[in-house]
């Protein structure tokens, strides 16, 4: 980017790479670009590699990247899912079972993920758990309609809410 368009990389930047790492498996170099950065790296640039290290379970890696993060002040429910969902995915529920306590006990919530969708040019916003929006069937069936047409996916029941 410096050479080619004269533009100084921001922490966006980075956290893409970071991604694209981490989805790669590429784990060791996504943390040795981190290292390198020469700017400081946020809660975004870490959860994405704890996230990668939650899909290929690695979970040396992420117990070292949770201490870097609970020190850096990151310690939020979406980064205490990520690590409970990788002690999760190796089988260690027992450490998984600790970390979803200690989120009861610092009254930590997850926070449901959302989406949004237009129909009849009104977007609607949909959220996991939200069952009293009176046109989530119909958001359901345009959504189950897009994946089987547009991505020649076949789908289970897609449940969208609204709020």
């Amino acid at each position: 980017m410096r050479r080619d368009y004269a533009l100084e990389p921001k922490v966006q930047h980075y956290a893409c790479m970071i991604d694209i790492l981490g989805r790669a498996g590429q784990l060791e170099e996504a943390l040795n670009l981190i290292r390198s950065m020469p700017i400081e790296a946020n809660d975004v640039v870490w959860r994405s590699l704890l996230s990668a290290c939650r899909n290929h379970r690695n979970v040396g890696m992420g117990r070292k990247l949770m201490k870097g993060l609970t020190q850096g002040g990151a310690w939020d429910s979406s980064t205490c899912v990520l690590l409970s969902n990788l002690y999760a995915g190796v089988g260690m529920w027992g450490d998984a079972r600790k970390v979803r306590t200690m989120m009861r006990e610092k009254e930590l919530k997850k926070v449901p993920g959302c989406s949004w969708i237009e129909l009849d040019g009104i977007v609607h916003e949909f959220v996991v758990g939200d069952y009293l929006c009176p046109r989530a069937k119909e958001a359901s069936s345009s959504s189950e309609m897009f994946c089987t047409s547009n991505l020649h996916s076949s789908t289970t029941s897609l449940e969208y809410t609204c709020s």
